[in-house]
């Protein structure tokens, strides 16, 4: 599917709200951890199973939204509260509203002029404009229909078309979750080492270090523990390939050995751009072909479009939500300790 589906989203709510319990000092993370092992096992052989859990659908749904698809299943969520609607009065206005926001054709024409390899403006105007899911003429036309005279059942099929969907086609790539999901058992959140652990003193980066963070990109990326901070945000966003990615393309420029060279870029093609791939990170069709064609006669700059690429969507996209991140203003808060020290000194006498 491509890219023009959707884009991540602001908004936030009882699924979407990721950083209400990842963070580990909150209550919600308390329950969150208490997840077992075989609990999240179970999400990957159902799908069913991982969408009747709330942190299965979470899951899921943070995927998608890294995949830039997460229409499709906040239509199926749509769908799923409509059916629970008791009022007649209500059916028709809810129904209107899901056939407006996920299924009118007029505003997939609209989203269809946008440039998909202009991330940043394509962005800014998903945010104006609804995109629709991705369902056959007839379906589509049987569900305007069905809306003449809304029941409970008039989005069944769309519906029904939209789940098949995700379960034949984004669900088993969603298995590759099951690495990431880690972040529900036992292990403690990267940021927590940051900002909460017994040795914060030493593992915490200096105020000054923490603002320098703000002041361009790079200087994030080159600082340990900033490079640390935002590779564990994105982490908590669910991710984490692209760092991961510009990181390999890094270490693989310093390869020094030609033997060596072309095994690296085979890894790193497999791991990050083959279909199926664990941690395929979402770049253009131009930029994956021309990827795959520098393989054949692999160089030290053989990734340079993609990790270009991925690096710009994360500086325009990730990067701001980093700083607005709760665990960075955390950081870049001043010690209390050092507060008062200021005021004690102000109010000394002077002699």
């Amino acid at each position: 599917m491509k890219t023009r589906l959707g884009c991540l989203s602001n908004k936030s709510d009882s699924y979407s709200d990721f950083t209400a319990f990842l963070t580990p000092v909150t209550e919600k993370t308390t329950r969150c951890t208490k997840l077992s092992t075989e609990k999240v096992k179970q999400w990957t052989e159902s799908f069913d199973i991982l969408l009747s859990h709330k942190y299965g659908l979470a899951a899921f749904r943070a995927f998608l939204q890294t995949e830039f698809s997460e229409e499709n299943i906040e239509f199926w969520m749509a769908c799923e509260d409509y059916k629970k609607t008791k009022s007649t009065a209500k059916l028709g206005l809810k129904a209107k509203k899901i056939y407006e926001e996920f299924i009118d054709v007029q505003a997939a024409r609209e989203v269809g002029t946008v440039n998909d390899d202009d991330t940043a403006s394509y962005i800014s105007y998903r945010r104006k404009y609804f995109v629709t899911v991705n369902i056959d003429f007839q379906t589509r036309e049987i569900t305007r229909r069905n809306l003449q005279e809304p029941t409970p059942s008039c989005f069944d099929d769309a519906q029904g078309k939209v789940h098949s969907l995700m379960e034949k086609d984004s669900y088993p790539r969603a298995k590759g979750l099951k690495a990431r999901l880690s972040i529900f058992l036992q292990k403690p959140d990267a940021f927590s080492k940051l900002g909460h652990s017994n040795k914060a003193d030493k593992l915490r980066p200096s105020l000054q270090e923490a603002l320098q963070w703000r002041e361009t990109f790079d200087k994030l990326l080159t600082n340990t523990y900033g490079l640390a901070a935002f590779r564990a945000f994105l982490k908590s966003e669910f991710s984490e390939e692209n760092i991961e990615f510009w990181l390999a393309c890094e270490d693989y420029k310093n390869t020094k050995s030609s033997a060596k060279l072309s095994s690296k870029a085979k890894t790193i093609y497999e791991e990050y751009f083959e279909n199926d791939a664990p941690k395929e990170v979402n770049i253009d069709h131009e930029t994956r072909k021309i990827t795959k064609n520098n393989l054949l006669h692999p160089s030290l700059s053989c990734f340079d479009l993609a990790q270009n690429q991925i690096y710009t969507l994360m500086e325009k996209d990730s990067y701001s939500r980093f700083l607005k991140s709760s665990t960075y203003q955390e950081l870049t808060k001043k010690p209390m300790c050092s507060c008062i020290q200021q005021q004690n000194s102000s109010k000394k006498p002077h002699t």
